[in-house]
């Protein structure tokens, strides 16, 4: 059904005709019109000019999005400001073609300078035909690229003739907003680049984190958790360094960032990046003045039991899962204690917020609900054919991941997804037979969107897209073989590490790649 939404604005028909369904009265047309389709609405809007604007009301298109979960595109993305990528060469192209096949058809939107003589097209008439072609994109890999390359200065040659060593320069982390991306690297620089022209911007030499869970970004400011447990915050318009935070005993491995409050926890990690220490602390920071607000500890003598096993935040709320089955809430504008929640079931592997809830995952492949506010259980289930004891309870990617909706937990080869009342609902598995004997872990999940790779780190990363509506995963991309996990993902775009094998003086070497898929 392209057709109707490509043509129902810009191509109405002016035709007179004897039209009694135009003589009602607005709010008539709108309680008549409501039962329709979008697609039906589109076909109404093409009959005649009169029948358009009729089928042209918010409160026909809002309930629309709404129903498609669309209703973000106006509060977190706005698709009618974002201006969409302009490629500005062939290389820029996707798999899934170039051109009007992925830039959204902007004269279908009618503007007063546009199509004099009728009526500018309602906001979320606007927004659901853009996110109908935002979605399309998605699920039809259908998109722009720009690659990032760092040329092959600085890495390691092998010892022998056409033996591939590992690089010696990896990107520990990528984070983005808008037009800009920020990447971390292992020789202790953080870089910025413009995200639609691929050129850097600046080149900082800081301490980073060893982990990409310690590099956000928001509201123009970065945020970096970096080695001697301090954290750095930087403009990343102009690379100024903003803020210096200081209070850990370790490395700064992980980072929660809301734009105005910065939560941190901090812990050793060996050679595999696995925590080996944490100091068990959990600090809330203001990220404006870079002053601690408060310092949240367990209530543990034990050094062992008092160590953060999972940690969450989540609007103004942060939660820590402890090994002796307590999970504590606290406010992070108060810094009051809000519930300490003690489990009966089996150890705690880690915790996720939601709205109003808190899901916490134990040994024996137990899941449990609780009301954040009443600190009651108000639901648990089991978890079918996920065996939670082979996991590592140091590597948290190994664990399970909450979208808001659904439970996503890792097994062998596979994904599990379940819903919030414990409903099994299908399997994501992996489709390449070499890569089957390997854990196929998570590592990043944004909205109704998972990317996962096999444990090996070397196989594919497959990007998975949830239909909402029928509960169905869609293998949207198989990318290029990995050798880093790190990635980000926005409404409208990914980015991605690939390390690609050059021959340089007799030797083979691996050259990191950044690449930015652009959907819109």
């Amino acid at each position: 059904m392209e057709e109707p939404f490509a043509q129902c604005d810009a191509m109405a028909l002016s035709v007179p005709t004897k039209d009694h369904f135009s003589n009602l009265p607005n709010e008539m047309k709108v309680l008549v019109l409501q039962h329709l389709s979008a697609e039906d609405l589109c076909h109404v809007a093409l009959c005649n000019r009169s029948l358009r604007e009729a089928a042209n009301y918010d409160a026909l298109w809002r309930p629309l999005c709404r129903e498609k979960r669309w209703e973000k595109f106006d509060a977190v993305v706005d698709l009618c400001v974002e201006p969409p990528f302009i490629p500005s060469s062939p290389q820029h192209g996707g798999d899934g073609g170039v051109g009007d096949s992925v830039t959204f058809a902007f004269d279908s939107v009618v503007t007063g300078s546009s199509w004099p003589g009728l009526v500018n097209t309602c906001k979320w008439k606007e927004i659901y035909m853009k996110a109908r072609h935002l979605e399309r994109n998605w699920k039809n890999n259908l998109y722009h690229v720009v690659s990032f390359e760092f040329g092959s200065a600085g890495y390691t040659k092998s010892s022998r003739k056409n033996d591939c060593s590992e690089p010696e320069v990896t990107v520990r982390g990528l984070a983005g907003e808008g037009n800009i991306l920020a990447g971390a690297l292992s020789n202790d620089t953080l870089h910025i680049w413009d995200i639609s022209s691929g050129k850097r911007r600046h080149r900082i030499k800081v301490g980073i984190g060893r982990i990409d869970k310690a590099l956000k970004m928001k509201n123009g400011v970065i945020a970096v958790g970096c080695r001697g447990g301090k954290i750095r915050t930087y403009c990343a318009q102009t690379g100024e360094q903003l803020q210096v935070m200081s209070g850990h005993r370790l490395d700064v491995s992980r980072l929660f960032f809301d734009g105005d409050t910065i939560i941190s926890i901090a812990a050793e990690l060996d050679g595999d990046m696995r925590e080996v220490r944490a100091d068990g602390d959990i600090r809330v920071w203001n990220a404006i003045d870079g002053t601690s607000r408060f310092v949240f500890e367990s209530t543990s003598d034990d050094p062992f039991r008092c160590r953060p096993i999972g940690v969450d935040y989540f609007d103004k709320t942060v939660a820590g899962a402890y090994i002796d089955r307590k999970i504590r809430l606290w406010d992070a504008q108060s810094g009051v204690c809000k519930q300490t929640i003690v489990s009966d079931a089996n150890y705690l592997i880690s915790c996720h917020l939601g709205d109003g809830i808190v899901i916490s995952a134990h040994w024996g492949n137990v899941m449990k609900i609780w009301n954040v506010e009443s600190g009651e259980c108000i639901r648990h289930f089991d978890v079918p054919g996920v065996d939670f004891e082979d996991w590592d309870p140091d590597d948290e990617s190994s664990h399970f991941h909450f979208n808001g909706e659904f439970l996503l937990a890792t097994s062998l080869s596979n994904v599990r997804l379940f819903n919030l009342d414990g409903k099994f609902i299908r399997d994501i598995i992996s489709d390449d037979d070499i890569y089957k004997q390997y854990l196929l872990r998570i590592n990043y999940v944004f909205g109704n969107k998972c990317i996962a790779c096999d444990d090996c780190g070397r196989g594919p990363m497959y990007l998975w897209n949830i239909d909402d509506l029928n509960n169905v995963f869609h293998l949207v991309k198989c990318c290029m073989f990995v050798g880093d996990n790190a990635v980000w993902m926005s409404e409208t775009k990914l980015a991605f590490v690939r390390y690609l094998e050059y021959d340089k003086d007799e030797n083979k070497i691996q050259i990191p790649k950044i690449e930015v898929h652009h959907y819109w």
